[in-house]
């Protein structure tokens, strides 16, 4: 995703990012050091509290040490869409923690319990790699055009409603594994409520910012960039601005909030397709 564009426009150190990645890695590490240290060791309680803590503040420190002075790895891994990977890893971590429960006992729930965790680690991590990536690929970039816009009604109504049966379902779902006693259930609305309450709390207003670079969308608290290769066309009409994706959602503008449509669309007509 045009990771050349970022070169060398990054900080010099970078403790946060490497922080969260610390503890990302730190929560994976942990069960099987746990694990090791009860089969070979002791099954004490304190012995294995005091190995979960040692082991998760050692990698974690230990991670995060090492990423500091080490900025640019956050922007090039932000260019691609790998960075999604440490969710998928989380959750699979979880899942096979879970399998394992009665092979390894209350370890499994260690694994279960880190690897959800690690998967709100790894959603950080996905979010702030492509961030840096955002600001190093916009560095000294004129803004051709710059608008702030809210989600168009009909698709702020859509999201609360997807996002509100996703967390409703989720919540029903940990209720009754916890009648039940399923813990698969609990653990499956423990992960999917996230995802609901994402889309309930997403549908504020966002400023984008048209440089020859690409287009950088700007959230609250994050940034995403998408070249103008990552464009495939827009759509303009009274009530939305769609910019088409080649691959992903579409990004979507409520016209009636943007200040100068006609300076926008000259500026997306010189770059893309009108659909």
């Amino acid at each position: 995703m045009h990771s050349a564009q970022a070169a060398g426009t990054c900080r010099e150190e970078d403790p946060r990012f490497g922080a969260v990645c610390g503890g990302y890695l730190g929560l994976l590490a942990t069960p099987p050091v746990v694990l090791l240290v009860a089969w070979t060791v002791s099954q004490s309680a304190l012995a294995l509290a005091v190995t979960l803590v040692g082991s998760l503040v050692t990698v974690a420190l230990a991670t995060a040490w090492w990423l500091r002075p080490r900025p640019s790895l956050a922007v090039a891994l932000g260019a691609t869409r790998k960075r999604w990977v440490f969710i998928a890893l989380a959750v699979g971590y979880a899942v096979a923690g879970f399998a394992q429960t009665g092979a390894v006992g209350p370890v499994g729930l260690v694994a279960v319990a880190c690897g959800l965790l690690a998967s709100v680690f790894g959603i950080a991590i996905a979010v702030m790699s492509h961030t840096r990536y955002a600001v190093a690929a916009t560095a000294g970039r004129s803004a051709l055009a710059r608008w702030t816009a809210s989600w168009p009604e009909r698709e702020q109504r859509r999201r609360l409603r997807n996002g509100g049966t996703l967390a409703g379902v989720a919540t029903v779902g940990f209720a009754v594994g916890a009648i039940l006693e399923s813990s698969l259930l609990q653990y499956t609305g423990q992960v999917l409520f996230p995802s609901g309450f994402v889309l309930i709390t997403t549908g504020g207003t966002r400023t984008a910012v048209a440089t020859d670079a690409g287009l950088e969308v700007r959230h609250p608290g994050a940034r995403r960039f998408y070249a103008w290769d990552d464009l495939s066309g827009y759509d303009l009409d009274s009530e939305a601005l769609v910019l088409t994706r080649e691959w992903g959602a579409d990004l979507r503008f409520a016209t009636a909030d943007i200040d100068d449509v006609s300076l926008v669309e000259w500026t997306l007509a010189e770059r893309l397709d009108d659909a």
